[in-house]
């Protein structure tokens, strides 16, 4: 079967834009995964002072969607 170019050109930008929003959704939750626990450790160190070196380290952590915190 034989399609038109325009049908492979749509076929071609749906399947890009989904798989663009998907990998932009899981650096997202990444992000927000690595900003919990950055979160969850200053509320039970005591010393409620977050350093914007925290904040950046996790949002690269969760860009590279790696490392533990």
């Amino acid at each position: 079967m034989k399609y038109s170019f325009r049908v492979v050109i749509g076929k071609f930008i749906i399947c890009s834009s989904i798989l663009l929003l998907c990998f932009i959704g899981m650096i997202l939750a990444a992000i927000i995964t690595k900003l919990t626990f950055v979160a969850l450790a200053w509320f039970q160190s005591g010393i409620f002072e977050v350093l914007w070196s925290d904040i950046v380290y996790a949002a690269q952590l969760g860009g590279l969607g790696g490392g533990a915190y």
